[in-house]
């Protein structure tokens, strides 16, 4: 009896096995037949265009020399009118050959407009391909448009051998951390950011007594930090070394400066 289930398991299994094959081959068909028959509409319809194309030529060439005959037609009839002579020869050797001509030409339009008035219900069927215009956009790079996040500002002491924090003397320099953000409208490359520190007393710290000036603008900082921008978030940090003379407790004003541009500023608390 168990071997009689186990028979007719194994049946039922090879069943759905067989019925899966044929649906997955079934479908791999008619999605193969899809993609053909896409294929070729596409290339019906580029054939179609290019010999609406081509008839719509042969049809202006051929309006364009009926006009041509036509005119000469009356320019002909103008010139018979002033000499009979002329008028009996004219008939006799062009303007047989001419008529000819022109019939031959208003069969031929007839039949071009009767081709076109075809081709253009068929044009209202074909759908024109999108044409997707590539928008090239000018990037203009300009270092001002940094976007500064995270500036941090810390008080930095110098320690002397067998010394604690708690015994250690003023600090001496400060250090500024920030974080620049991605721009794709800045250029790669070196780049340079003037830090500016403003002391209590509002003097600026700088112990070289750095200067920069730029369209008749003077600028005043106290370090250059420079770094190099690959188009990425980047971080940089850059140590100030303080006068002595300038250096005091309470608030201090560090500002970031690009060119003479501010692009960020935050205070400070020296206690």
């Amino acid at each position: 009896m168990s071997s009689n289930k186990n028979n007719s398991y194994k049946l039922i299994i090879l069943t759905l096995s067989v019925f899966l094959l044929i649906v997955f081959f079934k479908s791999y068909k008619d999605n193969k037949s899809s993609k053909e028959l896409q294929a070729n509409l596409k290339q019906e319809s580029l054939l179609t265009q290019n010999q609406l194309s081509e008839i719509i030529e042969k049809y202006d060439s051929v309006a364009m020399l009926y006009n041509n005959y036509d005119k000469s037609f009356e320019n002909l009839n103008a010139k018979n009118l002033n000499s009979k002579n002329s008028k009996s020869e004219l008939k006799f050797k062009n303007l047989t050959d001419l008529n000819k001509q022109i019939e031959s030409i208003k069969d031929t339009i007839n039949i071009l407009q009767e081709r076109l008035k075809e081709i253009e219900k068929i044009k209202a069927l074909v759908k024109p391909e999108e044409t997707k215009e590539k928008v090239v956009q000018k990037i203009t790079y300009n270092d001002s448009k940094f976007e500064i996040t995270n500036l941090q500002v810390k008080g930095v002491k110098f320690l002397t051998e067998n010394a604690n924090a708690s015994k250690a003397k003023t600090i001496e320099q400060i250090r500024v951390c920030f974080t620049i953000d991605k721009n794709e409208g800045i250029a790669e490359g070196e780049k340079q950011l003037f830090v500016q520190v403003v002391n209590p007393k509002n003097d600026i710290v700088s112990v070289e007594g750095l200067v920069y000036e730029k369209n008749n603008t003077i600028l005043k900082y106290s370090k250059l930090a420079k770094f190099n921008y690959e188009q990425q978030v980047t971080d940089v940090c850059s140590y100030v070394d303080l006068e002595k003379n300038k250096t005091f407790k309470g608030r201090y004003i560090v500002n970031l400066y690009s060119g003479t541009t501010k692009i960020s500023s935050t205070i400070f608390n020296y206690n």
